[in-house]
């Protein structure tokens, strides 16, 4: 939503937008393919469930169930958000420069060698092939605690604050205005396809059961 609206139109941004997940259900599909064909091969395993007889539901136990499952994924997401904001928000504002932080530039020299910047240096050359500076790499990075982060980190490096969304202005301009296209695109379709954030990671492994699927979860993505 960020990068589409820095760089289209208001009244096309809907049609972009509907064409990523068009573009995201079509790679899901062929990588389940890829899958069915590669690391589960063989014949299908038979699965019976016995369906319950259909009634109308009891409104209590589904409010209890809703509301217990909606209070343990926001405990345990938010856990991650939060401790990824505050060690974003550390390791942009240390170690301290002594210079004038009321200059804009002073502010982004400052970023760029505090340890957020000294981090994002050290990987730019492992997302280089995509055209991705160093800002962009350490987003990405931080997204795989929580997509959400990505958006309040680079509100961090772009001396925005980090108290900034998906339809900050002053974000988007800054966005047109530094990266090109394509480096767009990448992203994307980088944000698209990889991992998802840790709480969606620890309740697939806890369902699978098996640390090696949680792995193979991590390094196909």
């Amino acid at each position: 939503v960020l990068f589409i609206g820095a760089f289209f139109p208001s009244e096309k941004a809907g049609n972009y937008l509907f064409g990523i997940y068009i573009l995201g259900a079509i790679l899901g599909l062929c990588a389940a393919k890829f899958l069915r064909m590669t690391a589960f091969r063989g014949l299908d395993e038979p699965f019976v469930m016995e369906v319950p007889k259909y009634r109308m539901p009891n409104w209590h136990l589904v409010w209890f169930m809703v509301y217990n499952k909606a209070k343990m994924y926001l405990k345990k997401a938010g856990t991650f958000i939060l401790l990824a904001s505050l060690l974003i928000w550390f390791a942009s504002n240390f170690p301290k420069n002594e210079e004038n932080l009321n200059d804009f530039n002073a502010q982004e020299r400052a970023i760029e060698q505090s340890y957020l910047g000294q981090f994002g240096k050290g990987i730019e050359p492992i997302f280089k092939p995509l055209e991705l500076d160093w800002k962009l790499s350490v987003s990405l990075i931080s997204g795989l605690a929580a997509k959400e982060v990505m958006i309040s980190t680079m509100g961090v490096l772009y001396s925005l604050g980090k108290d900034v969304d998906e339809t900050n202005n002053d974000l988007k301009g800054i966005i047109a205005k530094n990266i090109p296209i394509p480096s767009a695109v990448a992203f994307i379709l980088f944000v698209m396809i990889y991992n998802p954030c840790f709480a969606a990671t620890i309740v697939f492994s806890k369902e699978s059961g098996k640390l090696k699927y949680t792995l193979f979860l991590f390094l196909f993505t």
